[in-house]
């Protein structure tokens, strides 16, 4: 999924470097966010444009997944373990009892 929007800001060069250097686009947008989209449910990149058109077809895919917890939820249940997904509902409850206690 590339970014269609042309209205989305571009990255900046110092911006899609590091992003190049923390996510793994090599791997199935899926499979990261299935593994490790929980931790990015604010996940902001998917809200800029980049030269490199595979990152940007990347970003956008992880992005358009993290923000649809149906979406997520779809693509936990298909790639990861019944210990993996109760490892996930596990960080989820004590995300939420750490914002409640703040």
């Amino acid at each position: 999924m590339e970014s269609k929007d042309k209205s989305l800001p571009q990255a900046s060069l110092e911006m899609e470097s590091h992003v190049k250097e923390v996510f793994p686009t090599e791997m199935n947008p899926e499979l990261f966010a299935a593994q490790d989209g929980v931790g990015w449910l604010d996940f902001t990149f998917n809200d800029y444009r980049f030269r490199d058109t595979t990152l940007d077809r990347w970003i956008h895919a992880v992005g358009s997944i993290v923000r649809d917890p149906e979406q997520l939820a779809n693509c936990q249940k298909k790639y990861l373990s019944e210990s993996e997904l109760a490892e996930v509902r596990k960080y989820m409850v004590d995300d939420l009892e750490e914002e409640d206690e703040s």
